[in-house]
């Protein structure tokens, strides 16, 4: 019996551990740990706050060949919620660790109602995530919930599969601070820049108008234009607010531009108008300058001049600025839009649309002249050659070029000047405006003026470089000193700079000469660069949409990076 009893009992304790067998293998292993975002460094202290798109980290999972990650908008992370992953589709997903194209539905409606979906396959391939991180190459929008409005998970692809989704870390985007004025010129509005906005808007409430800058400072030439009085332009009221364009292929659809709050209400206190010579004062932006040796403007300035039209008008003067790579004004390179007042300062939402007829004029004693895609009525130069202001809008969406390229701040300079702009009316009452002097003749004359326009590059070290990656030992660190040295993918983050909409980063072998080997451009903050075992450098510098020409703007200095090839231990078993 004593026998029986035992087969009987072993047969139940087989048949229980054989039937409890695949239900312990039947879930996946864990997912990843520690999931945060970061923008400098994955050792930061762990927020849910960012002011520009983070990258993110996490502890590296056991035998992980790769990762699958997704950012969404919902916990449930549901399709229509998913802003970006590199999940594969079908039967690849948890098992796949290559390269992977994804593509964007878009809805039209059409005639009658119908709505028709239209797959777009995206310009770019999202490679395989080797390392416990990723940045993303988008810029995400302002976007706050309760508790968040943005989560993201990850989960790690082995030979066996992949392992559950992490715990989800929501975080929240949002502007850092509110622009606060500075001090500043007649003519003008200026205030402080904020870490994340592509541009501002500013409102002036008392006229029902709002424009658009990519600078720190705006010009009133609403209020001064055909205003002769000064209960027009002795008090200007005026709010601002940071603007974050998104940029990148967000399938969602997110919004495509956010905004931070409206400032409060602020005033500036205008002087009466200077009588007499016309002459030139201050270039303003994130400085003041007024002679050759000041320094340098991250972006193009805004432009101060004093004294009445010499040639005399029946209205407050008109001016138009010009800015020229030689000391005589020929080779000019910028050309301003018509504006009264004292001040002319770049806009991203256009010129003034004049008036092409006296009527119209007349009206305005009434009202102010609102923004148009180009000045409207027509414009000469003073040998009659047809002028088109910098601020002319292009085709649709397309960012005006208001910007000039960096220059060498200790040897080059912009020199610019502002001649007096006149009406001349037809016979039929229309009017045209006519400079009433070539900028070459002005500057000649002695009416000249230097600035310089050199961005500062970004910041890509703080006491040592900002990479971080795995060890050889396969742990994810923080570099520290000034050769990291990672083993695999480095990632590699920077602060930005003004200006910049997106970022261009470079690596070559050497520093000097700088023989590059591949190139990246983003629209975040950091970047995972694949690299071959050895030494290397990389430089990073923004792009600037509104910049003339090309949109470069100033390297970094070159920073070393050390990859070590991978390390392989034999166990016994």
């Amino acid at each position: 019996m004593r026998a029986a009893r035992l087969v009987i009992l072993s047969t139940v304790l087989l048949a229980t551990v054989v039937a409890s067998a695949p239900a312990m293998q039947a879930g996946p292993p864990p997912g990843p740990k520690s999931l945060h975002g970061f923008l400098l460094r994955p050792n930061e202290p762990v927020t849910h706050t960012f002011s520009r798109t983070p990258a993110f980290a996490w502890a590296p999972a056991r035998g992980a060949a790769c990762y699958e990650f997704e950012l969404a908008t919902s916990r449930t992370f549901e399709g229509s919620t998913v802003v970006w992953s590199n999940v594969p589709t079908g039967r690849q997903s948890g098992r796949f660790c290559g390269p992977v194209r994804k593509s964007v539905s878009t809805a039209e409606r059409q005639e009658g109602g119908d709505v028709t979906l239209t797959t777009t396959a995206l310009s770019t391939v999202i490679p395989a995530i080797r390392i416990p991180a990723v940045s993303l190459n988008l810029t995400l929008p302002w976007f706050t919930g309760n508790p968040y409005a943005l989560y993201a998970h990850v989960r790690a692809v082995s030979t066996r599969g992949a392992s559950s989704w992490s715990r989800p870390y929501g975080f929240n985007m949002r502007w850092e601070d509110a622009p606060i004025p500075l001090p500043t010129k007649p003519g003008l509005v200026r205030w402080t820049p904020v870490e994340g906005a592509t541009s501002y808007e500013v409102w002036y409430p008392d006229i029902r108008t709002t424009l658009r800058t990519h600078t720190n400072v705006a010009d009133e030439r609403e209020f001064y234009t055909f205003h002769s009085d000064p209960d027009w332009w002795g008090t200007v009221r005026w709010r601002v607010r940071a603007v974050r364009q998104v940029l990148g292929a967000i399938p969602n659809g997110l919004p495509p531009v956010s905004y931070g709050p409206w400032s409060p209400v602020y005033a500036t206190a205008n002087p009466a108008l200077t009588p007499g010579e016309l002459k030139l004062k201050a270039g303003v932006s994130d400085v003041v300058t007024t002679n050759w040796k000041d320094a340098p403007h991250q972006l193009m300035p805004a432009l101060t001049f004093a004294g009445l039209d010499p040639f005399g008008t029946d209205y407050l003067p008109l001016f138009r600025v010009y800015a020229a790579t030689d000391r005589d004004c020929v080779n000019v390179v910028y050309r301003g839009s018509v504006v009264g007042g004292p001040a002319f300062a770049p806009r991203l939402s256009g010129p003034l649309e004049l008036p092409d007829s006296l009527e119209d004029i007349e009206l305005l004693e009434f009202g102010a002249l609102g923004a148009g895609s180009s000045e409207g009525a027509d414009g000469f130069m003073h040998d009659g050659t047809a002028v088109t202001s910098s601020e002319t809008l292009g085709e649709e969406g397309a960012t005006p070029r208001v910007d000039l390229p960096d220059v060498d701040a200790k040897t080059t300079r912009y020199f610019w000047t502002v001649v007096p702009v006149g009406i001349e009316g037809t016979d039929e009452g229309e009017i045209t405006y006519r400079d009433l002097e070539l900028p070459q003749d002005a500057c000649q004359a002695g009416r000249v003026a230097t600035f310089a326009k050199l961005s500062r590059p970004a910041i890509t070290s703080s006491g040592g470089a900002f990479v971080s990656g795995l060890s050889p030992s396969g742990r994810m660190l923080t570099s520290v000193g000034q050769l990291p040295v990672v083993y695999s993918t480095p990632l590699i983050a920077w602060q930005p700079v003004m200006g910049a909409t997106a970022f261009e980063l470079e690596w070559s072998r050497s520093t000097y000469p700088w023989r590059r080997s591949g190139r990246l451009v983003t629209r975040s903050t950091s970047a995972v660069v694949k690299l071959a075992p050895g030494l290397w450098y990389y430089r990073v510098r923004g792009l600037n949409a509104a910049q003339v020409g090309t949109p470069a703007m100033t390297w970094s200095a070159p920073v070393a990076v050390k990859v070590a090839r991978p390390t392989f231990k034999i166990s016994g078993g």
